[in-house]
């Protein structure tokens, strides 16, 4: 028995190249807004450090806090995943296997100080003074270092006696007297500007 079967062709949306790209450009802009957000610890003590004989110990003893920078690492380039702060529960000192609680998520996890350093996840021990805020990146240039004593010096002004002038509160006398035909055209100066900005 033959059997008729019909096919349909089907046709892909178009999809514009500039579509392509701004897509591309949005998830670039959106991880580079994410890793500014990557808290700095390098300052921090490391909370593995090495015995006599080379083998690695965990530091941080059950109860306290630790703080975990972890990584993706099934790119080929690892990228920054998160920090966080957990409070280690147990310790298994033969296999390395953490049992860790999460405070910003309330619930279980679980790390290994042997294997996951060789994935670029790195341990911290929290400061003992200030709290356990981790400090994030701030926007904006960096703020200039200025060696103790170049401080720039506020001018002060001084009367004919030597003496500093006290500076007065409120408006400077004679702001405000100014003529009409001035404060007429800046009126009509700023309305212009109004009307140019709507168009």
């Amino acid at each position: 028995m033959e059997t008729n079967e019909s096919t349909q062709e089907f046709t892909a949306p178009d999809v514009s190249e500039y579509d392509s790209i701004s897509s591309i450009l949005d998830n670039e802009a959106k991880e580079r807004a994410r890793l500014a957000q990557k808290p700095i610890i390098d300052a921090l003590e490391d909370a593995i450090e090495l015995d006599e004989d080379g083998v690695p110990v965990f530091t941080v003893p059950p109860g306290e806090k630790v703080i975990i920078e972890r990584f993706r690492t099934v790119l080929r380039d690892p990228a920054w995943l998160d920090t966080k702060v957990y409070t280690v529960e147990t310790i298994d000192g033969v296999t390395g296997n953490l049992m860790l609680w999460d405070d910003e998520g309330k619930c279980h996890a679980m790390s290994n100080y042997l294997t996951a350093p060789k994935r670029g996840y790195r341990f911290k021990v929290p400061p003992a003074k200030g709290g356990l805020h981790i400090q994030g990146r701030k926007r904006g240039r960096p703020r200039k270092l200025v060696p103790i004593g170049q401080e720039a010096q506020p001018t002060v002004q001084l009367d004919e006696n030597g003496q500093p002038i006290k500076k007065k509160r409120g408006r400077p006398a004679g702001v405000k007297n100014r003529p009409k035909e001035v404060v007429q055209a800046e009126k009509r100066a700023k309305l212009e500007a109004k009307k140019v900005k709507k168009k």
